[in-house]
């Protein structure tokens, strides 16, 4: 196994189309119509030459309430069905993390996370802090109803009130 991190402006031609491939297992997947954020990274797990797990990460600043947060988005965490329970995504996971606080120096990790996997990311230290937010898409904002998770970084105590990603979800 190989595990490497690049800004999206590094990917070749190749690892984008290998990444579209392992997309096929996401959350992307199922949520036809949605429109996603452009990640600012990839941690890329590789098996010879097959991608067979990675994480995309954005940086952005978004709301809580009336407080300003410094996040580092987690999205499409995935594996090719073919390749999972070997723990690819665990190992991607933890570097995705260590990537947050350096060199990205975050507030915090967030995610959006499907019911049947919340469990697994409070595991790793992760926690629900609601049950919906509010998103940008092409056509204004709307809410997104799924799990929202975030793993304190550089600050403990997550904000009260309302998420509003100030941007498209990732």
């Amino acid at each position: 196994m190989r595990m490497e991190i690049k800004s999206a402006e590094q990917w070749s031609a190749f690892e984008k189309a290998r990444q579209d491939c392992v997309v096929t297992s996401s959350l992307y997947a199922y949520l036809t119509g949605t429109k996603w954020a452009r990640p600012d990274w990839a941690v890329m797990v590789w098996e010879d030459d097959d991608m067979v797990s990675n994480i995309h990460i954005i940086v952005r600043t978004a709301k809580v309430g009336i407080e300003q947060v410094k996040l580092g988005g987690i999205g499409n965490i995935a594996t090719k069905v073919e390749w999972r329970q070997r723990g690819y995504a665990g190992a991607a996971l933890k570097v995705a993390q260590d990537f947050l606080r350096e060199p990205l120096q975050v507030d915090f990790g967030l995610m959006i996370a499907t019911q049947e996997m919340v469990s697994h990311y409070e595991k790793v230290g992760w926690s629900v802090v609601a049950d919906s937010m509010i998103i940008d898409q092409p056509d204004g904002q709307t809410k997104l109803n799924y799990p929202t998770m975030v793993l304190p970084v550089c600050k403990q105590n997550w904000p009260i009130g309302p998420i509003d990603l100030c941007g498209l979800p990732w």
